[in-house]
This record gives C-alpha cells, sequence and structure tokens, in this order.
C-alpha cells in the first residue's frame, strides 16, 4: 500500500514539511482550509518576509530561551545555513541586513511563496484548497481525517496549523483541538510580538512616532529582560521589535492592572550615561538661553522632547543657563531610563506570533512527533515554542518542519 502523509495547513511550516515528506518519497496531501496557500507568510517582515538570522545555532538556541533546549537537535538537522541554500537551489536570492536579518533580495514575501509552491507541484504534493478539517480521530495504525463531509484515511498526519495569531489567514486555533482531541495538553496560547498597553495615557500624544533604537529594561517575578532596537509610540502604549521582543517575556505575566510591571526604557542606549551627561553640560554651556526643550531637540525628536519635559515635571520653557545640577541630573535619568508601567498586551488577534501551543513534553524534540499517539507530528506555530523579532520564528518553521516531515516517512 503507498504510503501517504497528510498535512493540515499550507503555511510556511505546512509547505515545508510537505517538501520533505514528498523529497523522501512518501505520497503527501496537504489539506487547506483556505482558497490559496501561505497567506500568513506574506505578512512575515512587514511583507518583506525574514526567512532567518545569521548566526551561530547555540546564538538561536539562546534567543529561544526556554524552548533552546527542545529546538537545539531540528535547529542542527536544519540550520539557518540550510535554510539559506534551500532557498538558493530554488533560486531565491537572498541578502543579509546589517542586522543579521536574511531577507530575499526583490524584497517580496510573495516570491518566497511561490518558489515553495513551484516545488511543492515538482515533487507532486497535491494540495486540496478550500478543504475545513473537522476532526482527526486513530484507528489502529492510521487516522481518519473527517473533512468537508468526508472521511480520508492516513498513516501519518502533520499538524501545521498555526496558532491564533492574525485569525484572518486562517490561523484560529484550530490545531490546539485536534492536538486536546488527540490526547494532548495545549499550553495556554498569549499573545507575543505583539504592542504592550501601558497605565500612563500621554504616550497616546506620540501616537506613530518611532525612535530609531532604544533600550528597555524589565523585572517580572525576579526575572530581569533587557531588549532593543526600534520602538514606536502607539495609541495606548509602545510597540516595535523592542516593545514586541519584550512582550514573549511579559505575556506570562500580564494583564497587570492592580500591580502593573515596571519598565526603563533607555532613549540613547549608544551613549554611554557619562558622555551624555558631558554632552548636555556642554550643550547647555554653549547655549545658555536655549529652551531645554530646543537642547533635547538635537537628541530626540522635538515632541517627544516637549512631552518628556512635560510629563517628568520640567520647565520646557526654561533656558538652559537656569537649568540647576539637580534637575540636569534628573533630565540625564529620563533620558537614560523614562519608566512605562505595563500593564497589558495588545489582543493576540494582533500579535505576530502564538507564545504556547502543543506541550513540547509530549514530543519527541528529535522526531516532531507525539509522545502519545504515534504517526501524529507537530510543525511550527503550533507547538509551544517562540522566538524573537529577526526571522527567529520563521526558522522554527522551516525546522521542525523538515524534521517532522522526513520522519512522518519512517513511521511504520
Amino acid at each position: 500500500m503507498d504510503f501517504k502523509v497528510y498535512i493540515i495547513g499550507a503555511g510556511p511550516a505546512g509547505l515545508f514539511a510537505a517538501i520533505s515528506s514528498a523529497r523522501a518519497g512518501a505520497k503527501t496531501v496537504i489539506i487547506e482550509k483556505n482558497t490559496t496557500v501561505g497567506k500568513k507568510l506574506l505578512l512575515t517582515g512587514g511583507g518583506r518576509c525574514n526567512l532567518t538570522h545569521t548566526g551561530a545555532i547555540e546564538d538561536f538556541v539562546r534567543a529561544y530561551g526556554r524552548a533552546g533546549r527542545f529546538l537545539q537537535h531540528c535547529l542542527y538537522e536544519f540550520s539557518p545555513e540550510k535554510t539559506k541554500k534551500f532557498f538558493a537551489d530554488l533560486g531565491l536570492r537572498t541578502q543579509v541586513q546589517p542586522d543579521g536579518c536574511v531577507f530575499p533580495v526583490s524584497q517580496r514575501a510573495g516570491e518566497v511563496r511561490d518558489v515553495l509552491v513551484r516545488e511543492c507541484e515538482r515533487v507532486n504534493v497535491n494540495i486540496l484548497y478550500g478543504r475545513r478539517v473537522e476532526k482527526i480521530e486513530k484507528k489502529s495504525s492510521q487516522f481518519i481525517v473527517r473533512c468537508s463531509g468526508e472521511s480520508i484515511c492516513a498513516h501519518a498526519v502533520i499538524i501545521a496549523t498555526g496558532g491564533l495569531s492574525r485569525p484572518g489567514t486562517g490561523s484560529r486555533g484550530d490545531g490546539y483541538r485536534f492536538a486536546r482531541d488527540l490526547g494532548h495538553t495545549v499550553i495556554q496560547p498569549r499573545p507575543a510580538l505583539v504592542p504592550l498597553v501601558t497605565k500612563e495615557k500621554w504616550v497616546e500624544g506620540l501616537a506613530g512616532m518611532a525612535v530609531d533604537c532604544v533600550r528597555i529594561r524589565a523585572k517580572a517575578d525576579k526575572k530581569k529582560v533587557d531588549t532593543a532596537g526600534a520602538m514606536i509610540f502607539t495609541q495606548d502604549g509602545i510597540g516595535g521589535p523592542a516593545a514586541q521582543d519584550l512582550s514573549r517575556f511579559l505575556t506570562d505575566y500580564l494583564p497587570a492592572e492592580k500591580d502593573p510591571i515596571a519598565i526603563l526604557v533607555d532613549l540613547l542606549p549608544g551613549k554611554p550615561e557619562q558622555d551624555l551627561e558631558r554632552r548636555l553640560f556642554e550643550e547647555f554651556a554653549r547655549h545658555p538661553r536655549k529652551t531645554v526643550t530646543i537642547v533635547l531637540s538635537g537628541f530626540l525628536p522635538r515632541r517627544l522632547a516637549e512631552v518628556l519635559n512635560r510629563e517628568f515635571g520640567f520647565n520646557g520653557d526654561i533656558i538652559g543657563g537656569q537649568l540647576k545640577r539637580n534637575d540636569r541630573t534628573r533630565l540625564l535619568k529620563v533620558l537614560k531610563g523614562f519608566p512605562l508601567s505595563v500593564v497589558g498586551t495588545r489582543p493576540i488577534e494582533e500579535a505576530t506570533v502564538t507564545r504556547g501551543g502543543v506541550s513540547t513534553n509530549e514530543i519527541n524534540p528529535k522526531t516532531m512527533q507525539s509522545k502519545i499517539c504515534p504517526g501524529l507530528f507537530f510543525a511550527g506555530e503550533v507547538i509551544d515554542v517562540d522566538g524573537p523579532c529577526g526571522g527567529y520564528n520563521l526558522q522554527i518553521c522551516w525546522s521542525t518542519a523538515v524534521l517532522a516531515g522526513c520522519s512522518s516517512t519512517e513511521y511504520g
């Protein structure tokens, strides 16, 4: 009897798993409820598709935090370098940016989707569009996939349905339901890589303003967290890579309306405190008749300087020559760590990825096969693993999918 692998979901993990199992010789079918593939893939990297990141595997393992140990084997099996080679072999040229992010030269996520679809066609992967899987049952050594009124028999099933983020792309948590029905534990899904909501309402006046590079420090449950990158003010808090990376850690302790999580934002992380103090003193001495707001505008956007002056009790109209020493010291502290109180995140529907999912304790990290239900495999965001901004989450998709795809053909 021909061995058949059925993959639920035609996102990045599903397409990659299908290519891997088909290349290994299995008859492979993807069941996709949308009428097209890779809808979420098209949104990654702001539509440019940040494929992966540069760095040693050990760096990736550290970046994944608590999930690093589980992901270590699949990263060695299919590393970031192998990711770049995989796409290069399919004719997709990539480029590495100064921050280590890897993008297609075209800067188009659609091109990534297209090369994956063409490879699926080349290796004879069959994609069933517009089919919603209602239930997956295990019968003896086979699976019965109940799909849009029909029943399909499969030797192995790979769940690659994604999480709960960006539900408009089709990620509505179906995979969690399938996993629970087959005996798995699902860790409570929470938003990750998502803007943070603050108690301070004055941020609304800065909505849309971006700061190229900040450093954010926080402490939650005695754990210290430090992130860096661009930040943007939103209607109810802060977003951008620095805030979104922080959300991966804070989401475990949010919402926190009674006891907000205190964070400190260093607006000038590239300037050591002593150097910044000297430069401020020199500027005030050189321009004693300029207002504090004007002087600060040489370091920060003018609107941000005005708001900081107002919110932290400085008289923005006072001239530099009248600024007292203790005020200069207090101003320095605000620039190097102005406080905000985080009370929550934006909804999971607005998150880039989901934190939580199928428990890694119940998945074999060397095969991505269920420890509970033989023949069942998992790939991508449906698993309780996530990473920071910068291509780390797509690398999870590629690495887990390759392992699941290849391992599924060896089952039985």
